[in-house]
């Protein structure tokens, strides 16, 4: 049988090339309807700098090169100097844009993160594979280039594929990749925030390293810290990014954040229920609602605290005037990877031949991949931020009955309020709060 690579890279088109044009025949499988932007590239635009004086000017210049340099130190400019001297500077000349773009992937050995990090290396992208190992890390570059090999696919010079270790339930671990980026001064154009966990049906309270709900610290915390401390060399990477790209933050989120979906609707519902199990409990909470441990609830939550990070991260940007954008999108459910390990494996088998098999509404690893990668590089999404695309269902559009377009989040979701008070503690949790 083909290996991934050898299906996926030897195809004359990826999915999603014909995503980035009107659908043919109406059949093409994610499409991001150019009516549905408007409002949110209002929102890019409103990130674009006003006219600028003559002071204002220098300024942004010297701002750009120290940040090509590595440093947001700035000369003082005295306001009398520029009062005194009418004639035009000449301003430095913009540092190069670079030609590739770098990324970064969690949860990159297996899964959709895998099947994205292939994909983007062979279309020219610099990928750096976070995982839970370094190890891990290896031996899924090492998949990726005997696949591309097999399939006759020129990876990027050496170097493109980069392994790490970043462990998401241990938050000095990501603290150390973090450092790690930062120090060498190696850009990020786009943090994919895809790792996740689940222990459904699992009746153990498993805890992180830190001594956090495993589900949630893994899925949220190690993330949110992840962000918070690339967010710095995000915003300096702008300066050089490949044809002026805004950065991205992506986020893999889930439609079972929403207790209306039908993924979500099975069992008990996302809520966090104003967070009272973290305002009883503190760090030892096992649920954040405050209720009895369940742990496919507790995969839901994470999902909904996904969401919210999303909306509140975008909304912190914007205010900031950030030239860094945030989205989440839903994968779709897909059974044929090693996330549903921590079930009981008749249960997996039996509910991976009915979703894939009977009912046909599973999702395969390729098509969840292609969601990844379209939301780490479609055009379509250049400047915009705020927006959650859903892999739903569809019957008949594309090879496994689902559409990828703009959707809405829950309603708790969109809760301002309950956002910032997970953002507050979170950052308690992690240690960011002053």
């Amino acid at each position: 049988m083909p290996s991934l690579m050898t299906r996926v890279l030897a195809t004359p088109r990826s999915r999603f090339a014909v995503a980035r044009s009107p659908r043919p025949d109406g059949a093409a499988r994610a499409v991001v309807a150019r009516a549905a932007l408007p409002e949110h590239r209002e929102r890019a635009d409103a990130r674009a700098a006003p006219p600028l004086n003559r002071r204002a000017a220098v300024l942004g210049t010297l701002s750009a090169a120290a940040a090509a340099a590595g440093t947001l130190t700035f000369p003082r400019v005295s306001l009398a100097d520029d009062a005194a001297d009418s004639s035009p500077a000449e301003p430095p000349s913009p540092p190069p844009r670079r030609e590739r773009k770098r990324v970064i992937v969690t949860g990159a050995n297996s899964g959709i993160g895998f099947d994205a990090a292939a994909k983007l290396a062979a279309s020219g992208n610099d990928v750096v594979l976070a995982c839970r190992t370094e190890a891990k890390a290896r031996e899924a570059i090492a998949r990726i280039e005997a696949d591309a090999s097999s399939a006759g696919v020129a990876l990027p010079l050496r170097g493109a594929l980069i392994p790490a270790e970043c462990d998401l339930c241990d938050l000095s671990s990501v603290r150390r990749f973090a450092d790690a980026v930062s120090s060498s001064g190696a850009p990020v154009d786009v943090l994919a925030l895809n790792a996740g966990i689940q222990y459904a049906g699992d009746p153990v309270v498993h805890r992180t390293r830190d001594g956090f709900e495993m589900t949630f610290g893994t899925n949220h915390l190690g993330h949110f810290l992840l962000a918070n401390l690339l967010l710095p060399t995000m915003e300096r990477s702008f300066a050089t990014a490949p044809g002026g790209a805004r950065p991205r933050v992506i986020v893999t989120a889930s439609e079972v954040h929403d207790p209306s979906s039908p993924g979500g609707n099975v069992g008990l519902g996302a809520g966090l229920g104003d967070l009272a199990g973290l305002e009883r409990d503190g760090a030892a909470f096992e649920m954040l609602g405050g209720g009895a441990y369940d742990g496919d609830k507790a995969y839901k939550d994470s999902k909904l605290c996904n969401v919210l990070f999303a909306k509140e991260l975008e909304r912190r940007l914007e205010r900031a005037g950030s030239p860094v954008v945030v989205n989440a999108f839903g994968p779709g459910l897909i059974t044929r990877t090693g996330f549903f390990r921590y079930q009981n494996p008749l249960f997996v088998k039996l509910f991976d031949f009915a979703t894939n098999d009977i009912f046909h509404v599973a999702e395969t690893v390729d098509g969840g991949g292609d969601c990844l990668v379209y939301m780490i590089q479609s055009p379509e999404l250049e400047g915009v931020g705020g927006v959650y695309l859903n892999n739903g269902i569809a019957p008949g559009v594309g090879k496994t009955g689902h559409k990828f377009e703009i959707g809405e989040v829950s309603e708790e979701g969109r809760d301002e309020v309950e956002a910032a008070a997970l953002w507050k503690a979170s950052e308690k949790l992690v240690g960011l709060a002053a």
